[in-house]
């Protein structure tokens, strides 16, 4: 009987372990298209139609990930600065805490324009 015992909490650390790794990896790949995305508005000499264009590159960048989890959100701050608001439902393997359901990053990048 301990040994089942002991098997099975092996096994429900494991699966932690994995949702945890998950999770990280998600949001290191959010972080990076977004980051991606927001240069790119930066960048660009008119930046209504780079953020349509960067905002359907970022969610091919991620996949079946992006394509219905996440929500952009774009402000130019001061004229000088793109920032970009992504959310995004987490992948789960296990039923977590609120604050484990949402990934949200904000990108701020200087644009490249000539003045």
């Amino acid at each position: 009987m301990a040994a089942v015992v002991g098997f099975a909490l092996i096994l429900l650390v494991l699966l932690a372990v994995a949702q945890v790794a998950v999770r990280l990896y998600a949001q290191s790949a959010l972080t990076s298209a977004a980051t991606r995305a927001a240069e790119t508005v930066a960048e660009s000499s008119s930046p209504l139609q780079a953020e349509a264009a960067a905002g359907a590159a970022l969610r091919s960048q991620l996949g079946p990930f992006g394509a219905s989890h996440v929500r952009l959100s774009w402000d130019e701050a001061d004229g000088a600065q793109v920032v970009l608001r992504v959310e995004a439902g987490a992948p789960s393997l296990l039923p977590g805490p609120a604050s484990w359901r949402t990934i949200t990053r904000t990108v701020t990048v200087r644009t490249e324009r000539f003045r």
